[in-house]
């Protein structure tokens, strides 16, 4: 099965989790990358915010991967003020109908995850075969690995 892992990361938590994930399958990876918009400090971290509550939809660049050359697309977004990340969405509703198969992943600080999967279904028009949701501070607990491992085995499945 040919996978595609995309995803968008601004504080390198949700790429972390992204290369784990695709190390799993051997997939392509492809980020998520902004168009002239920068998100550093606390102003690009407002701007996100207000962006993922407002349900903006903000320039991305051309995706690198066509995702219709792959059998299962996995989604990656930070949750910002228990929203998807803006960026995410953009790509999401740029390319749904591409989209043969899907998983979602997040990574948060505290939570909002129900709310990225339910917008993230929607948008792509389909369930997915699996979702994680990580916090951020549990990216470093042994317990993280095994929860990878039993996300990876329902994709597998």
């Amino acid at each position: 099965m040919r996978t595609l892992v995309v995803y968008y990361s601004r504080t390198g938590n949700t790429h972390r989790l992204a290369e784990e994930i695709a190390s799993h399958f051997k997939a392509d990876l492809d980020p998520i990358r902004d168009e002239g918009v920068d998100r550093s400090g606390w102003w690009g971290y407002l701007l996100s915010g207000w962006q993922a509550l407002s349900g903006a939809t903000p320039p991305i660049h051309r995706a690198a991967k066509d995702p219709a050359d792959y059998d299962l697309v996995v989604i990656g977004s930070p949750v910002w003020n228990w929203s998807l990340a803006a960026p995410v969405r953009t790509y999401a509703r740029r390319h749904a109908r591409q989209f043969r198969q899907v998983a979602f992943f997040c990574t948060e600080g505290g939570s909002g995850e129900r709310r990225v999967f339910e917008e993230l279904e929607r948008l792509c028009g389909k369930p997915p075969r699996a979702s994680i949701a990580v916090r951020e501070r549990d990216l470093a607990l042994p317990q993280h690995a095994a929860r990878v491992g039993r996300y990876i085995a329902q994709l597998n499945a």
